[in-house]
């Protein structure tokens, strides 16, 4: 993960991470996935209570990085994603 990361690096991009516990929100609404999609699922997300989940990808820490900096965006975000498949 390091030399790819340092591959990115070379080409502009910044390393980023992000929490492992997410929310809703972030984690399915603001990339354009209702709540009603199949990978909102309580068979196919990890529930930590109300309001909180263990992310299923890693973009949500790119939405947060695009609401905190200006375009161009380059970043790479290699981290633990839960599901259950």
């Amino acid at each position: 993960v390091d030399e790819i990361c340092e591959i990115f690096r070379e080409l502009g991009f910044s390393r980023v991470a992000g929490p492992e516990a997410e929310t809703p929100d972030y984690n399915f609404q603001k990339l354009n996935f209702p709540l009603n999609h199949p990978a909102a699922d309580m068979h196919d997300t990890f529930y930590l209570g109300e309001g909180a989940l263990l992310r299923t990808h890693t973009s949500p820490v790119q939405a947060r990085v695009m609401e905190r900096v200006q375009p161009p965006v380059r970043v790479v975000v290699p981290g633990v994603v839960y599901r259950r498949d």
